[in-house]
C-alpha cells in the first residue's frame, strides 16, 4: 500500500521500535523516531521515504534533507540534497548522508561541521568548526574526518586552520587526535607534526605538545618540542628535546605522580656538552616526594642537584632560578595534631657559592606543643608553648671558612616553654607572658667545649579599641583609633663564645618590634628593656569598606642591648634610645586606586633608612598602571644602598591591541635592573604577543636579553616562548595582575576590538 500527499500537506509520522506505526504529533521520547515532508511514502517492506523538506527526528537529532529513504527493519538511513544534521551540541552539512540512526554511525562526504565547546573561562570563541573531505560518524559524540580542517573562528573568518589527512573529534570528551597535522596560519603553514592531540577542557591526553620558541642573548635561538605522557589516572610526564643555538641540544623530562596518600614530581634535565663553554656532561636533578603515612604523620624528600655552580645563570633567563645559590637536600618526617607538632629533618645543601655556606642539619629535631586553659567567665586564663629543638649542625665537606670560628661543628638543644595570660574584653586587652630560654652546646673545633645557660624574657602586650562616627566631604566614616604598647625585658648574659649555627638579626620592620627577641635561629638570646607604643587608625565608610589604614609605631629602649656589643656584631646604631620611626598607611581613594607608603626614618640622624612609595590604578582588567619608588640603606656600607624606581602597566590600545611594559631602574648604580616590553594583538580567535626582556645578572656583567614571541589559539593553547621562562610567569613577576586576551572577560575583550 502506498500513499502520497501533495500540495505541501504536511504528514507525520511516529515509528516506535517495536515497529509500530502511528499517526498525529507526539511528545517524542529518545527511542521514538519521526519523519515529516512534503511527500511521504510508505511501502509494505516497511520502507519510508521522504521528499520535500523532508525532516527526520530522533531524540535530540534532527536530520534534514531534500530527499530521505529510511529502512525501519535495518534501521539504515540514505539523504541527498542539502544534508543537514543538528543535535548533540553541534551541527553538520555535506552533499549527502548514510546513516545507522540508533547508532549514530555513518558517513557524509564533503561535509562541514561545528561543535560547542563547554570551555572554562574566556578562552576566545566556544566553537569548534571546520570541513572534510569525508566524514564518519562514530557514535553519538564521535566523528572521524579524513582530508579534514578546524578552527575555533568564526564563520568568515578564517585566520588559522589545522589541516590533517585524519582528525578525529570526541565531543564528549572534548578532544582531538590529528594524523599528518599542520598548522596553517594566515594562509602561511608554519607548524607540522605527524600526530597531535589536544582538549578543550584540559583533560590529560598523550601527544606532542605546542612547541615553544624563543631567543636570548646568551643562549641564542631556542627551540622544544614536547611530548606529553598519560601515564595513568594519577600519573604522567613529559620529554622535552630542547635545541639552544649556541650552546647544543638539551634533554628535559618531568614525572608527575599524585595519589591519595602520596604526591611527587621529578624533573631531570641533561646536556651532553655545551658548545659555548665547552663543558660536558652538565645536568640538574630535581625529585620531590610526600607521603600520608598515618590521619597524623607524613614525610617525604626533597632533592636538588647540579652539574657546576653557573648552571642556572647559564641555562635559566628566570630571576629565580638566576639568583639560586643553596640547592636542598633533605628528609623530613613530620606529626601533628590539634596541640602537638613535632618534625625530624636530615639536610644538607649543594653550595653554588664559595663565599657562604650554610650549616648541614644531621639531623634535627623539633617539637612543638601548645594548650589553652578557660576560666568560667570564658577568658583564656592561661596560653602554654613549648618549642624545643635537638639539632647536629655539620659543614659541607667542600666548605672551608676564612675565620676559624665558622668551621665549628656540634649538637645544639633549645628550649622556649611560655605561659601567657590573656585578658581579653570587646574594648581591649592585656596580654602578660613569661618565657624561658634554654641552650646547651656540645661543640668540636672551638675552644668552647660545652656551654649552657637559662635566659628569662617578661613580656606584656596590650591594646585598646577605639571608634567615633565622623563626615568627610558629604562621606559618613567609622574612624577606629587602636593604641597598643608592648613591653619586654629580657637579662643579659654573655653569649660571646656560642657559635653561629643558624642565627642572625631580625630585619626590624613593624612586625619584628612586637617580638621579645631580635634575633632568629636559636644561638642568641637578645638583651632587652624596651617597650613599643603604637596606633592604628582606619577609617571605613557606610558599605563596609575600608578606606584608610595607617600605622605609626617606635620602640623606646631603656638600657643598652649589650648582646651586640660582643665581636660578632657591628652596628652604629645599636645603642640608641629609640628604633626607627614606622609609619604606614594604605588608601583606597576609590576600587580602582590604591596608594601605600612606608617609612622607616631615624630620628636620631634625621635619615629616612626604608620607604617604599606605591601607586596602583587598576580601573578594570587588562588595565593597570603600577609607580613605586624603593629605598634601602645599608647602615654598614653606603655603596649598597638601593634606590629603585619601579614603572609598571597593561593599556588597551584599541583595535585588538594592548601594551605591556616595566622599567625597573637603579638610581644609585644608575643602570636598569629589569625592564620589559611588549603588545598583544587580539584577534578574536587567537593572539599574537611579542615581549622583550632584559634581566641583569649577579654572576656577569652582561645582561640577559630574552625574546618571547607567542601565538594562542583559541581553545589550543599557545606556540612560542621560551620553554624555561614561561612567558606568564615573566610577565606576572614584572606586571603582577597582568591578564592576557584570553584571560579578559569578553565585554572589555569586545571593547578593546573597536
Amino acid at each position: 500500500m502506498t500513499s502520497s500527499i501533495k500540495n505541501c500537506f504536511m504528514i507525520f509520522v511516529i515509528l516506535f521500535l517495536n515497529s509500530t506505526l502511528s499517526y498525529g504529533e507526539e511528545q517524542l521520547s529518545d527511542d521514538d523516531l519521526l519523519i515529516e515532508g512534503d511527500s511521504l511514502e510508505n511501502t509494505l517492506d516497511r520502507k519510508l521515504k521522504a521528499s520535500g523538506n523532508a525532516v527526520l527526528k530522533k531524540g535530540g537529532q534532527t536530520i534534514k534533507a531534500d530527499l530521505i529513504e529510511y529502512d525501519q527493519v535495518s534501521d539504515e538511513l540514505y539523504a541527498i540534497g542539502n544534508i543537514s544534521v543538528e543535535g548533540n551540541g553541534g551541527s553538520l552539512t555535506g552533499s549527502s548522508i548514510e546513516l545507522s540512526v540508533i547508532e549514530n554511525v555513518g558517513s557524509i562526504p564533503n561535509a562541514t561541521f561545528s561543535s560547542t565547546l563547554n570551555k572554562e573561562g574566556n578562552s576566545f570563541n566556544n566553537v569548534l568548526r571546520g570541513k572534510a573531505k569525508m566524514l564518519f560518524l562514530e557514535g553519538e559524540s564521535k566523528k572521524r574526518l579524513q582530508n579534514a580542517s578546524i578552527t575555533t573562528c568564526d564563520v568568515g573568518q578564517d585566520d588559522w586552520f589545522i589541516k590533517a589527512s585524519e582528525i578525529e573529534i570526541n565531543d564528549s570528551s572534548q578532544t582531538v587526535d590529528a594524523k599528518d597535522a599542520q598548522l596553517e596560519f594566515k594562509g602561511v603553514p608554519i607548524l607540522y607534526s605527524p600526530l597531535v592531540n589536544f582538549s578543550f577542557n584540559n583533560e590529560r591526553k598523550s601527544g606532542f605538545l605546542a612547541p615553544s620558541i624563543g631567543t636570548t642573548s646568551r643562549s641564542g635561538f631556542e627551540s622544544s618540542i614536547p611530548y606529553y605522557f598519560n601515564l595513568s589516572p594519577t600519573s604522567d610526564a613529559t620529554l622535552t628535546p630542547r635545541y639552544l643555538g649556541k650552546r647544543g641540544f638539551q634533554m628535559q623530562s618531568e614525572y608527575r605522580y599524585l595519589d591519595k596518600n602520596y604526591s611527587g614530581t621529578s624533573n631531570l634535565e641533561y646536556m651532553n656538552k655545551d658548545n659555548a663553554t665547552n663543558r660536558k656532561n652538565r645536568y640538574y636533578a630535581k625529585f620531590h616526594h610526600e607521603q600520608n603515612l598515618t590521619d597524623n604523620m607524613s614525610g617525604g624528600f626533597r632533592m636538588e642537584k647540579v652539574s657546576d655552580d653557573n648552571y642556572f645563570s647559564d641555562m635559566s633567563s628566570l630571576i629565580s632560578a638566576t639568583s639560586t645559590v643553596n640547592l636542598p637536600q633533605e628528609a623530613y618526617l613530620n606529626y601533628s595534631s590539634e596541640k602537638l607538632d613535632i618534625n625530624f629533618l636530615a639536610q644538607r645543601y649543594q653550595n653554588l657559592t664559595a663565599t657562604s655556606s650554610p650549616y648541614e642539619r644531621l639531623p634535627s629535631l623539633t617539637i612543638n606543643h601548645s594548650d589553652e586553659f578557660r576560666n568560667l567567665d570564658g577568658f583564656e586564663s592561661f596560653e602554654t608553648n613549648l618549642r624545643a629543638s635537638l639539632t647536629q649542625f655539620e659543614r659541607n665537606h667542600n666548605f672551608v671558612a676564612s675565620v676559624t670560628d665558622l668551621n665549628t661543628t656540634g649538637t645544639r638543644l633549645t628550649a622556649r616553654p611560655s605561659i601567657a595570660i590573656p585578658f581579653e574584653k570587646s574594648y581591649g586587652y592585656v596580654k602578660p607572658k613569661l618565657i624561658m630560654n634554654l641552650m646547651s652546646y656540645e661543640l668540636e673545633g672551638s675552644s668552647t667545649k660545652s656551654k649552657s645557660m637559662v635566659i628569662p624574657t617578661l613580656s606584656v602586650d596590650s591594646g585598646v579599641y577605639l571608634d567615633k562616627k565622623l563626615t568627610l566631604a558629604g562621606t559618613s566614616f567609622v574612624q577606629t583609633l587602636e593604641p597598643r604598647i608592648f613591653y619586654s625585658y629580657t637579662p643579659y648574659k654573655n653569649q660571646e663564645t656560642l657559635p653561629m649555627f643558624d642565627t642572625a638579626l631580625t630585619d626590624l620592620n613593624l612586625e619584628s618590634l612586637f617580638i621579645e627577641n631580635q634575633f632568629v635561629g636559636g644561638d642568641r638570646i637578645m638583651d632587652s628593656n624596651q617597650v613599643t607604643i603604637a596606633a592604628t587608625t582606619r577609617f571605613i565608610d557606610n558599605t563596609g569598606y575600608e578606606r584608610l589604614n595607617a600605622t605609626l609605631a617606635q620602640r623606646f629602649y631603656m638600657g643598652d642591648r649589650k648582646v651586640l656589643k660582643e665581636a660578632q656584631f657591628i652596628n652604629s646604631s645599636a645603642q640608641s634610645d629609640s628604633s626607627d620611626l614606622f609609619l604606614t598607611a594604605t588608601a583606597y581613594i576609590n576600587k580602582a586606586l590604591k596608594i601605600d607608603t612606608a617609612i622607616q626614618y631615624n630620628p636620631d640622624e634625621s635619615s629616612t633608612n626604608r620607604a617604599t612609595f606605591k601607586t596602583r590604578y587598576t580601573p578594570r582588567p587588562g588595565k593597570l598602571i603600577d609607580v613605586s619608588y624603593r629605598l634601602i640603606r645599608d647602615l654598614t656600607n653606603n655603596d649598597n644602598d638601593i634606590k629603585q624606581i619601579n614603572l609598571a602597566g597593561q593599556w588597551p590600545l584599541g583595535g585588538g591591541w594592548s601594551s605591556i611594559g616595566r622599567y625597573n631602574y637603579d638610581i644609585k648604580k644608575s643602570t636598569a635592573v629589569e625592564s620589559l616590553g611588549g603588545f598583544e594583538y587580539d584577534g578574536g580567535c587567537w593572539a599574537s604577543r611579542i615581549v622583550v626582556n632584559r634581566l641583569s645578572l649577579a654572576t656577569t656583567e652582561k645582561p640577559n636579553y630574552t625574546l618571547f614571541m607567542q601565538i594562542e589559539l583559541g581553545g589550543l593553547g599557545s606556540l612560542g616562548a621560551s620553554n624555561d621562562a614561561n612567558l606568564f610567569d615573566v610577565l606576572n613577576r614584572n606586571v603582577p595582575g597582568a591578564s592576557f586576551a584570553s584571560g579578559i572577560p569578553d565585554q572589555y575583550r569586545i571593547e578593546n576590538l573597536k
